[in-house]
């Protein structure tokens, strides 16, 4: 009798449900100043980038995303094709007018990260960064690349800033 009363049992028990049930997602409310950003790009003036697709920089609250820096002039011509220090301070240079059209300076710089094709001229790089960041560099990331986008490239730095009020 009592092995009937465990299989009645059981069968009564509901079966056991294998799958798992969705998560639920929480919709949070949007803070009342998120709502007030505004996405901007921010346009050093060139001619030469007009015809690719891209922006030089966005711009949302007081944040700037600088796209990654080669060594063109702002006519749009290569800089220092073979030097390492030359390009370094070129794309140092563009980054700084981009930051001023979006009325930032190197100073607001938070993070960068770099990208060089030759691992024998990193010092090379770290010198000319130590120029224009002195002792208050950015946290940064290096990556050594096969290739940048142009030919005679040979670094390339994009930037994250924060404007001060």
């Amino acid at each position: 009798m009592a092995a009937r009363t465990k299989v009645a049992r059981a069968a009564k028990k509901p079966a056991r449900n294998t799958k798992k049930s969705a998560k639920k997602i929480k919709t949070v409310a949007a803070r009342p100043s998120a709502s007030r950003l505004v996405k901007k790009v921010v346009d050093p003036g060139w001619a030469w980038d007009d015809r690719l697709p891209l922006a030089q920089a966005q711009q949302m609250g007081n944040t700037i995303y600088v796209s990654g820096q080669i060594a063109y002039s702002p006519e749009g011509n290569l800089v220092g094709e073979g030097d390492m220090k030359a390009q370094t301070r070129q794309v140092y240079q563009n980054i700084k007018d981009i930051l001023a059209a979006a009325g930032a300076s190197m100073s607001d710089i938070i993070k960068i990260n770099t990208y060089i094709t030759d691992q024998s001229k990193f010092m090379e790089m770290l010198e000319v960064r130590k120029e224009i960041f002195g002792d208050n560099p950015p946290a940064s990331t290096a990556v050594v690349v096969a290739g940048l986008a142009f030919p005679g490239l040979l670094i390339e730095v994009e930037a994250i800033a924060i404007k001060t009020v």
